[in-house]
């Protein structure tokens, strides 16, 4: 299984789509002021890069599937 994420610049990406911070992070449910924080280099948690992937570069994300989740 692939379980690499893609490196993105989400100011570049947000820049390029032409929308304002509070647009484009509140579509993953981020505030403007952490997606401020990311895009100023703090570490994006997984689920939110995974988000990202998915909304804007139309990633497909996987179902959760509990029985592949370890002990």
């Amino acid at each position: 299984m692939n379980t690499k994420l893609p490196q993105v610049d989400p100011r570049q990406l947000r820049r390029q789509l032409g929308m304002n911070q509070s647009e484009f992070w509140s579509r993953i449910d981020v505030t403007q002021s952490g997606g401020s924080r990311y895009e100023s280099g703090r570490p994006m948690p997984k689920p939110v890069r995974r988000l990202l992937g998915a909304v804007y570069l139309k990633e497909t994300v996987k179902p959760f599937d509990p029985e592949q989740v370890k002990p």
